[in-house]
């Protein structure tokens, strides 16, 4: 699904209900985090419980949609007369998963599964979006996500069958490692807080790294982008094709799936590729530690230290043995991002 082939949005002015500017207290969130990572998307919601499901749409017909039944890791979205199921049953109906799309792109719908009126009611106003990108001083990511502000106009939609009318008065874009920076230090993960510290952020679509001075300053020729576990997959996928004779290319997201399950089992075959992807895992973790190396040469002496972050921070646990601690994998590193970001203030 591209962008350009969704209809315009359904934009009005206020309802008559509504007529006011600034809505009542009973119908305003504050702040709305959402991370759409290219695995898994992750929000917090009304009652201040992190929610995490698969990160993958499709696009349903009506005759489909009438078919579907409930799960707790979906949630079904009609915008703009489409029908999109956003997470496992879109995985398990062939759905486009994220990381092979454009997901801030992709935003405008994603999201949608994050905004939730509270005390029952169908109308919530949401007076700031705090979103994580990739890179927040990226023009078109920013333009894309920037989408989502409507306010003082509002948007419908069906989210789980029941309708509900929004604004959001701004959008917050952050960059994916700086709120975990912020929650690491006011948590006292960093052994050195006065020094520059850290955080290596390690998802499905890519893996960055960002050195950050005790103020939160990013310190600008220690960025390192590296590939995420799409790379590793791809790779993998080649592999195991090539090894049993397979005509047809494997999927990487089951291939993703495995790897995330630690099962290394690839279909209801139970096709085991752990020994290719421990070869494919050390190439990675070298060539990471590598361009590390050598990027961050001149800061090493002054780094205190680096939190992995992301749904794949176990492939840098042989980096964490050999520093000696010195890198250090974050508690539920999966979650741990979203739940620095609710943790910031706006």
């Amino acid at each position: 699904m591209k962008t350009e082939n969704l209809a315009p949005p359904d934009v009005h002015s206020y309802p008559s209900g509504y007529e006011l500017a600034y809505p009542s207290s009973e119908h305003i969130r504050s702040r709305v985090v959402f991370d759409g990572g290219n695995r898994f998307l992750k929000w917090v919601d009304t009652d201040g419980v992190v929610q995490c499901i698969p990160s993958c749409i499709k696009e349903c017909s009506e005759y489909q949609w009438k078919r579907l039944k409930p799960d707790p890791q979906t949630v079904l979205i009609e915008v703009d007369g489409k029908r999109y199921a956003i997470g496992k049953l879109a995985q398990d109906l062939g759905g486009d998963p994220t990381f092979q799309k454009d997901k801030c792109e992709l935003a405008e719908i994603l999201a949608l599964a994050a905004i939730e009126p509270i005390n029952g009611s169908d109308f919530v106003h949401i007076s700031q979006f705090a979103i994580a990108l990739p890179n927040s001083l990226n023009d078109a990511d920013l333009e894309a996500v920037k989408r989502l502000e409507n306010h003082p106009d509002y948007r419908v939609f069906k989210r789980n069958g029941i309708e509900i009318c929004y604004t959001i008065r701004s959008v917050e874009p952050l960059d994916e490692t700086l709120p975990a920076f912020y929650y690491a230090k006011s948590q006292g993960f960093f052994s050195f807080p006065d020094h520059k510290n850290a955080v290596w952020d390690i998802g499905g679509g890519t893996s960055i790294a960002r050195i950050y001075l005790p103020n939160g300053t990013l310190v600008e020729d220690g960025e390192v982008i590296l590939p995420g576990t799409k790379a590793l997959a791809q790779q993998v996928a080649v592999e195991l094709q090539h090894s049993t004779g397979m005509d047809y290319t494997p999927k990487l997201e089951h291939i993703m799936d495995a790897i995330q399950r630690s099962d290394y089992l690839y279909s209801t075959d139970h096709i085991d590729f752990s020994a290719i992807y421990q070869k494919a895992c050390e190439q990675w973790v070298e060539s990471a530690r590598s361009e590390i190396r050598s990027k961050w040469a001149e800061h090493l002496p002054e780094l205190g230290e680096v939190l992995i972050t992301g749904g794949s921070a176990h492939l840098a646990a042989p980096i964490c043995e050999a520093s000696g601690e010195r890198f250090k994998i974050a508690p539920n590193p999966q979650l741990f991002n979203i739940v620095a970001m609710a943790n910031m203030e706006g």
